[in-house]
């Protein structure tokens, strides 16, 4: 009886784990790497050349388009290459495109946490709705580094997109 019970208990699960992995997400889309090593396939499949690897875990990428397990992304310099969606995460992640300052309000006239260099990454934490400012935490030799940037120095949010 047991037995009986858990294995049913198993199917419900894969099924609501199927069921939820097949809701629409919104095409365009921010998401980032899950892992420190991704291949960017030519194609969407395996039997697709491998055009570049990455080495860089919480990337954020653009997904432009779905193809079964596949997803064709975006990076910030425009190169286009599709990868397997186990490899992405929804956990949002921002690069910043040119030096900036962290600010400790969302304002620029607030104190300066850290300056902060083109080509770091940082882990999204909130945009408020008609904010120019954006909540965000840097890692820095096992130090984090919260505060406030400005929307525009980064790739990885739409310009008018609100994340709570």
């Amino acid at each position: 009886m047991f037995k009986k019970g858990f294995f049913l208990v198993a199917f419900i699960c894969l099924i609501m784990f199927d069921l939820a992995q097949a809701q629409e997400l919104a095409v365009p889309r921010f998401v980032s790497f899950r892992r420190s090593e991704i291949n960017m396939r030519t194609g969407p499949g395996e039997r697709f050349p491998i055009k570049f690897v990455y080495h860089v875990q919480n990337y954020p990428v653009e997904v432009i388009e779905e193809h079964e397990l596949w997803r064709r992304i975006r990076e910030v310099d425009g190169t286009v290459g599709w990868v397997h969606r186990r490899m992405l995460s929804g956990v949002r992640y921002v690069i910043i495109t040119q030096n900036g300052s962290l600010y400790k309000k969302p304002d620029n006239q607030s104190a300066v946490i850290a300056h902060i260099q083109k080509g770091s990454l940082a882990k999204l934490e909130e945009c408020p709705p008609r904010q120019s400012f954006c909540q965000v935490t840097f890692s820095f030799e096992d130090k984090k580094y919260k505060g406030w940037m400005e929307r525009q120095l980064f790739y990885g949010i739409y310009p008018h997109e609100t994340i709570r």
